[in-house]
């Protein structure tokens, strides 16, 4: 359903309305938890240009993440020990007070492997604001959409882009194992 080239179609064919569209694209993307939003990431790279799209997918993603935090703490509250026994930073998360916990889900956000969503349920289940978590958000999606950009833009300019595409794939690939690597155990 949320592929490249059926999001940029739908994009142009209602494109006065193509940046509500994209957020509830990103929303949707957020409350499935598990699905990677690179897609929509893409489209907006595609369709908005690189510094617009790059703002689109940030917006969309802190509010979709907002939602789902919203979703979730309505409805998860009881799931606190199958988040909590997943991965050491989302416990720690879980069981976080004050500023601690702000400073956790920035680090989540940052981390490319951990699942946005789960990310998401640990603080819902915490005793997290919505503002500290909102922020939280912001600030740590801002190198993963980066990311997500640069490679989508390397993409589609791959004539020109290639060396660059290569070395953020391997540099991906290096920090995929180192940080595998260094949570074996803790996890």
């Amino acid at each position: 359903m949320f592929n490249l080239d059926n999001i940029i179609n739908l994009f142009q064919e209602y494109s006065t309305i193509s940046i509500p569209i994209s957020l509830i694209i990103n929303i949707i993307i957020a409350l499935v938890g598990v699905v990677p939003s690179v897609f929509v990431t893409g489209a907006n790279i595609i369709f908005f240009g690189p510094i617009l799209g790059f703002i689109i997918s940030l917006l969309g993603e802190t509010i979709g993440g907002y939602i789902t935090f919203i979703v979730y703490r309505l409805g998860f509250k009881k799931s606190v020990e199958n988040v909590k026994n997943n991965h050491n930073l989302l416990k720690s998360i879980v069981e976080s007070e004050g500023k601690r916990i702000g400073f956790l889900i920035f680090e989540g956000r940052l981390i490319p492997f951990i699942p946005s969503g789960f990310v998401t349920l640990a603080a819902a289940l915490s005793n997290v604001n919505g503002l500290t978590f909102n922020i939280a958000t912001f600030l740590g999606k801002i190198p993963s959409i980066a990311l997500e950009a640069l490679v989508s833009y390397d993409l589609i300019n791959i004539e020109q882009n290639y060396i660059r595409l290569v070395i953020t794939i391997i540099a991906i690939v290096l920090l995929y194992f180192t940080l595998r690597k260094s949570t074996v155990g803790k996890v």
